[in-house]
């Protein structure tokens, strides 16, 4: 009897805590990944991934400021789809480039600068119910896209243009081309070099909303202060998350899952007190979750450590009668 309820035990605690290991093999030897030396790990080499104002965070409509104040933000040169790119792995993410004469830019909506686009990466989960870094009222992307812009030196400032991507039933047609060439860059021995790519296909209903002067009017976001999502997580960096996904389709999305690195996205961070702010009053849907994603995380793991304690207790108790 105790010997069963011994095996019991043993599988039942082993399910709890492994089932929330997911394995993958990253084609890269990097001090840190998303998995040996994962996001857990990171603040031991790199201090400030446990800092106060992290990213990713999940937004929580109901905490939303709705700034009245907030003018249209613009992006200039998003249109230019004769800008040449070039398309590299880097053992975390497939990174994407311009030509050292591009000139794209973002501006407007309380920035307190222009800020040229560095390049724009990619994070992907291993199904359709995970891959985002932000979540909004607790609800996972399967992709987001990072548009990464820095101001000019000596005095270099960041922004980071965010774009959520929602599962559909069918392909998204505006995304074939750009998938193609990201099918050729699987893993760090590949690369392509030099590809006309139109962005303003990445981001949602670009072509109605973006004007010839860059101003999306009707491009609807989140701002708020946080970090690089990855090592050594920089803090001090200006975060606009466009609040309308974009579609794409199960078949698209296998495209990342063929990479090397078969996940990439750190879990969210907690608020710390900061302010979300949005140039639109957002709208609340049936299940909008009003809990904070790290703060769920916890309260089950509370519930796991509870659950095992009682059974152990229940077992100490049948051995000792």
């Amino acid at each position: 009897m105790n010997g069963l309820l011994l095996c019991l035990l043993f599988n039942f605690c082993s399910g709890i805590f492994c089932d929330t290991t997911l394995t993958a093999t990253p084609g890269h030897s990097a001090h840190w990944d998303y998995e040996h030396n994962g996001p857990d790990t990171w603040p031991h080499e790199y201090e400030q991934c446990e800092g106060n104002s992290q990213s990713p965070i999940n937004i929580q409509k109901r905490q939303v400021r709705h700034d009245l104040t907030m003018d249209n933000l613009i992006l200039n040169g998003y249109k230019n789809a004769s800008i040449t790119w070039n398309i590299t792995h880097n053992g975390h993410t497939i990174v994407v480039t311009p030509s050292s004469t591009a000139k794209i830019t973002m501006s407007g909506a309380k920035l307190l600068d222009t800020f040229n686009l560095a390049q724009f990466h990619m994070h992907w989960g291993l199904n359709a119910y995970q891959g985002s870094e932000h979540t909004i009222d607790g609800r996972k992307y399967p992709l987001e896209i990072h548009f990464v812009h820095s101001t000019t030196p000596p005095d270099i400032r960041y922004a980071v243009l965010g774009v959520l991507y929602e599962l559909q039933g069918t392909d998204n047609s505006q995304l074939s081309d750009f998938l193609s060439m990201i099918n050729q860059t699987l893993n760090e021995t590949m690369k392509i070099g030099l590809q006309s790519i139109d962005i303003s296909k990445l981001l949602p209903t670009m072509h109605s909303n973006l004007h010839s002067s860059g101003s999306g009017h009707n491009l609807k976001f989140y701002r708020y202060n946080g970090s690089l999502t990855t090592p050594p997580c920089k803090e001090g960096i200006t975060w606009t998350l466009l609040s309308t996904p974009v579609a794409i389709s199960a078949r698209q999305l296998q495209v990342f899952r063929n990479n090397s690195v078969k996940w990439n996205f750190r879990p969210t961070q907690k608020l710390h007190g900061r302010n979300i702010t949005a140039n639109h009053q957002p709208e609340f849907g049936e299940g909008d979750d009003e809990h904070d994603g790290c703060e769920t995380k916890n309260k089950g793991t509370k519930l796991n450590n509870t659950i095992v304690f009682l059974l152990v207790s229940l077992f100490i108790n049948l051995h000792n009668l």
